[in-house]
């Protein structure tokens, strides 16, 4: 509480309770989230950034969360920071009111596919560039620089040497399939990066009330938004009802190929996180491997 307090101070607010959100951020080196209440009774969001997050991550952030507002959209949009503190960056963010549907019906995964594709529009005319340290989905070369993928695999290698074969086995395939279906060459928006179900509130009348974390928003294709959402039908259908351009042709047939570069980069990610925490989750890799081939 000390190091919170010490971070409070810094960004200059009178703050009367914290609590987490959930349990575990204290020592993550992923985002970290606390409730915050002011003395003249403000709600607002401690955050503490990836430890991959930069300032000009967090401009790039800003600046579609500020563009969504005046869109109306109720966002974590910045009230104050961004600081350092103790090697990492941390803001005070909106409170997004609601709560995320469980386990959603067929219904509302359709209107998860309305909602994207209305965030869709009213981002398409923000011309903010590519954000630093952030690529196409597609471009398994440059996220494989970036993570280190040859360097994970050399060491899963030691530990799994039929891992480590199958995930070169898999990328060599996703890369195919990206040349194949000209996965690069599939039309550029800005995307939220995450939208799951559980990145969308409701209020108790079952209306949205907010869209929350755009920690990976980025440049990419409104295709691979959907397949990062893990859409289904319902889902697909509501966006295509919804779009002021519906999905072309060349974007449907880019879906099947894209959940496969998906599981290869959820590959990447786990070789990322087990080199971070001196061991890899042989049943994690080996569950994307799978599903990579299915």
């Amino acid at each position: 509480m000390t190091a919170l307090g010490d971070v409070v101070r810094a960004l200059g607010l009178e703050v009367t309770r914290l609590e987490p959100t959930r349990p575990g951020d204290e020592d993550s080196v992923r985002n970290g989230n606390w409730h915050l209440w002011t003395s003249d009774g403000e709600h607002h969001i401690l955050r503490r950034y990836h430890v991959l997050r930069t300032e000009e991550d967090l401009t790039y952030e800003d600046q579609v969360l500020d563009h969504l507002t005046g869109r109306s959209w109720c966002v974590p949009a910045r009230v104050a920071g961004p600081i350092q503190y103790d090697g990492r960056l941390w803001a005070v963010t909106r409170f997004v009111p609601g709560q995320p549907h469980q386990d959603e019906t067929a219904a509302q995964q359709a209107e998860r596919g309305e909602v994207l594709a209305r965030l869709h529009a009213d981002l398409s005319d923000l011309d903010v560039g590519t954000r630093a340290g952030f690529f196409q989905a597609a471009d398994l070369d440059a996220m494989g620089e970036f993570q280190g993928w040859d360097r994970g695999v050399d060491l899963l290698r030691e530990q799994r040497p039929d891992l480590a074969n199958r995930a070169e086995q898999a990328m060599d395939g996703a890369k195919e399939l990206v040349r194949e279906y000209d996965l690069l060459g599939l039309p550029q928006t800005i995307v939220h990066g995450d939208f799951a179900s559980w990145n969308l509130h409701f209020d108790g009348d079952g209306c949205l009330a907010g869209v929350i974390d755009f920690d990976l928003c980025h440049l990419d294709s409104r295709v691979w938004e959907l397949v990062i959402a893990r859409a289904q039908p319902d889902m697909l259908a509501g966006y295509q009802r919804a779009a002021v351009e519906p999905l072309t042709e060349h974007e449907l047939t880019a879906i099947e190929p894209l959940r496969v570069v998906f599981r290869v980069l959820m590959v990447m990610a786990e070789l990322w996180n087990g080199r971070q925490a001196g061991r890899f989750d042989e049943v994690m890799i080996d569950r994307q491997l799978a599903q990579a081939r299915s």
